[in-house]
């Protein structure tokens, strides 16, 4: 059995031998290739990309090997194939990568640009990408002509071209490339021949927007759409008839354009579940549902499961996952009550539960840190014989974790093994968070460890438990920063993807040790990098600004994520902003603020707003 290793080195001793460095930039993400110098034979990597003493088993790049990259190829993971490569060509070695699989991974990286489109900065990027590559082979003294004439061209398969013709809007394309594949489909009768309905729907709803089409070519083009996403396929395991697909996509359409249409048309599909054939009613009614809580409406969701379990429950059978996703969807939102309220109803039905309504019960009390709870559902798991699974276990150690209770997270990683059940990288970072919970950075240190013994590759999900309870030593220890910063540099080289969140970690580090200018420092290379912001590394950026004294460029921010789509401000954003203006005396701002929160507060139905004991004081302060 494994077991935590006990020659770990103890935290001072850890911290004393942080790297200094006098630079205060970030360079984390930086994966493209340097130009190789013409004195030399081989491509060298910065020395501070390293981490030394006590640490350095977080370089993860040394254990690269060809096999990796090898392996990201096969996998078609452009942007780790491509981290791997740069790391590898960097080394300070004689060994070069072997042209063949150089021509794999030009051939990968060329598939890549072809699925992005030819005129967005992805496409940039990627071609980019090829050209350094070509750099490095003419470098190593191979025929560009040669080369290019023995890569193998990916093919684009229709599903993924329909994809990319809905995504840039080419209305032509995505209908003649649609036309095809369902042509072919009726020449072979398998399941795999079908397009997933996730795919027909986004078709669907680009028809409608073709303002060339007139009404009759319109309905042909839906219909033949709607009979071809029909049934159940590899994708799709709920069975759906072609007009309840076609009724479906207009619901989504309504969301798009108006929320009471869309309210109309759910009310009316609900209305006909009876006149269904009896085996179709459960299916359509999960499927129903999922549509409505993909749209983000959990009150409408729920209020379509309370009138089906009112009205119609000798009539209409409900499916355990209509429960599970309305379980999930609370969850998200935070309100455990109303999660765990369906999870009684459930039970309820006289159904009995699987892993998976299990395993979003388990979810509930791990985000609340009920460890007692989350052992009483264990327990009933194995009086009913439910076989748990990584996630099961996974979210045991997380409650455990949330409730301090580490020696327990041993417990249940112990009998995970036991039981031939293989920890990932998700029970992994569950076990460093609920070290960092602890502020033990041994352990946290010594988990990495068993994982990497284990061939465990960590993920940017670990990478990011690994930074936050890093980032809360910085203060104690004036290098740590430093340190953060290689670590994810590392990670990077690694080939672990760097999203938001990493990069918001770093965000968050930067701007509480340097200040403003590295914060923007890190955001311009999350830019530069593809990488997508969300809405708490935009809540992290004007937080910085406020602390700096500059709330008119913390508003601008707020502005814009006003008008955006996706990075919409929730309850911190608002506190944030108030917080801001409040460091330079605007009293009049803030009143204006809470006015306008307190009345985005009434009217969300998202999840996005919530009372916190800031917002709350004030409130009352101002009513007093």
């Amino acid at each position: 059995m494994r077991t935590m290793s006990t020659c770990s080195p103890s935290t001072a001793a850890v911290m004393e031998k942080i790297p200094t460095t006098t630079t205060t930039t970030t360079t984390t993400t930086t994966t493209t290739l340097p130009a190789p110098s013409t004195s030399q034979s081989h491509l060298r990597k910065h020395p501070s990309s390293r981490l030394h003493g006590a640490l350095n088993f977080f370089n993860l790049s040394d254990r690269l090997t060809l096999a990796d990259l090898d392996y990201a190829i096969q996998l078609r993971n452009a942007d780790q194939a491509w981290s791997i490569f740069v790391t590898l060509a960097s080394r300070h070695d004689d060994d070069t990568i072997p042209l063949t699989m150089c021509c794999s991974l030009y051939a990968l990286l060329n598939f890549a640009k072809k699925l992005t489109g030819f005129s967005n900065r992805a496409s940039k990027f990627r071609q980019k990408q090829l050209d350094q590559l070509l750099e490095y082979v003419q470098f190593h003294q191979s025929s560009i002509e040669l080369f290019l004439s023995s890569v193998e061209e990916i093919p684009i398969s229709n599903h993924k071209q329909l994809l990319k013709a809905i995504r840039t809007g080419d209305y032509h394309g995505a209908w003649t490339t649609f036309y095809k594949f369902h042509r072919e489909s009726k020449k072979n009768t398998t399941d795999q021949f079908k397009l997933p309905r996730n795919t027909c729907i986004q078709l669907m709803l680009m028809m409608m927007k073709d303002k060339r089409l007139d009404k009759n070519q319109l309905k042909a083009k839906l219909q033949l759409i709607a009979l071809h996403g029909s049934g159940i396929s590899d994708y799709d395991s709920r069975y759906l008839s072609a007009s309840d697909l076609g009724r479906l996509a207009y619901i989504c359409r309504g969301y798009q354009q108006n929320v009471t249409t869309a309210h109309e048309l759910i009310d009316e599909f609900v209305m006909g579940l009876p006149k269904k054939k009896q085996s179709n009613r459960a299916d359509a009614l999960d499927e129903l549902i999922w549509r409505i809580l993909v749209n983000g409406d959990i009150y409408k969701a729920h209020q379509i499961l309370q009138k089906v379990q009112n009205d119609m429950i000798d009539k209409v059978k409900i499916n355990e996952m209509v429960f599970v996703n309305l379980m999930n969807a609370y969850r998200r939102q935070e309100k455990y009550h109303e999660s765990l309220k369906l999870f009684e109803q459930f039970l309820e039905t006289k159904q009995r539960p699987t892993i998976k309504a299990f395993n979003a019960v388990l979810q509930i009390f791990a985000a609340q840190g009920s460890a007692d709870r989350a052992g009483y559902i264990f327990e009933t798991m194995n009086q009913l014989d439910v076989e748990p699974d990584v996630a099961t276990y996974t979210e045991l150690i997380r409650a455990n974790g949330h409730a301090g209770h580490l020696k327990m997270c041993i417990h249940f990683y112990n009998k995970m093994l036991q039981s031939d059940i293989s920890p990932n990288a998700y029970t992994y970072s569950a076990l460093i968070e609920a070290s960092s919970r602890r502020n033990d950075i041994k352990s946290v240190f010594r988990w990495f460890q068993i994982m990497i013994s284990d061939n465990v590759q960590p993920n940017q999900v670990v990478i990011s438990c690994i930074l936050k309870s890093l980032s809360k030593q910085h203060e104690d220890y004036p290098n740590m920063p430093e340190a953060v910063l290689f670590i994810a540099h590392q990670a990077a080289m690694a080939g672990v993807k760097t999203d938001a969140a990493l990069y918001t970690i770093l965000l968050k580090m930067q701007a509480e040790s340097i200040g403003i200018e590295g914060a923007l420092k890190v955001h311009r290379d999350m830019l530069a990098q593809s990488v997508e912001p969300n809405t708490f590394t935009y809540t992290i950026l004007m937080d910085a600004c406020g602390k700096n004294k500059m709330p008119e460029t913390a508003e601008k921010i707020f502005d814009l994520m006003k008008k955006s789509e996706r990075h919409l401000p929730n309850t911190v954003t608002y506190s944030v902003m108030m917080d801001a203006w409040l460091k330079s005396d605007k009293r009049e701002k803030v009143e204006s603020l809470i006015l306008e929160f307190l009345k985005e507060c009434k009217s969300d139905k998202t999840g996005r707003f919530w009372l916190d004991s800031r917002i709350s004081n004030r409130i009352k302060s101002r009513c007093c």
